[in-house]
């Protein structure tokens, strides 16, 4: 799977990470072009996502959703991906400097350790 992760990720789609708030779901996007796939993680820039934080800290899991219409899929163009993950907001690892370089509004990088991956489309 982890190639099939690479090659969407190399194709522009929206990447959206949901996380079980409170009283209901709560999810961010951002690009397939802005994410990072290193050893069997994803690395997120971090502009706001403040509530995203907070949910993190007291519930780590998260569903990841990539996809591209640009890929063969299961039944024609367009393939998707639904990660299920564990997520956690640094500032003070290399990626979080790979990041502020690439996007001077980053605040922080989320890392995201993929536990499992299925391919939806």
């Amino acid at each position: 799977m982890n190639e099939k992760i690479e090659n969407i990720l190399n194709h522009e789609g929206v990447f959206s990470v949901v996380a079980k708030g409170e009283d209901f779901p709560h999810i961010v996007n951002t690009w397939n072009s802005f994410v990072i796939f290193k050893d069997n993680n994803l690395f997120i820039p971090v502009g706001g996502m403040e509530i995203m934080e907070e949910i993190l800290e007291n519930e780590n899991r998260v569903i990841v959703v990539i996809g591209t219409r640009e890929l063969e899929g299961l039944h024609g163009m367009g393939i998707g991906v639904k990660i299920i993950g564990k997520a956690e907001i640094f500032q003070d690892i290399e990626e979080y400097e790979v990041m502020k370089n690439k996007f001077e509004w980053a605040r922080a990088v989320m890392k995201i350790e993929i536990l499992e991956a299925y391919q939806t489309t």
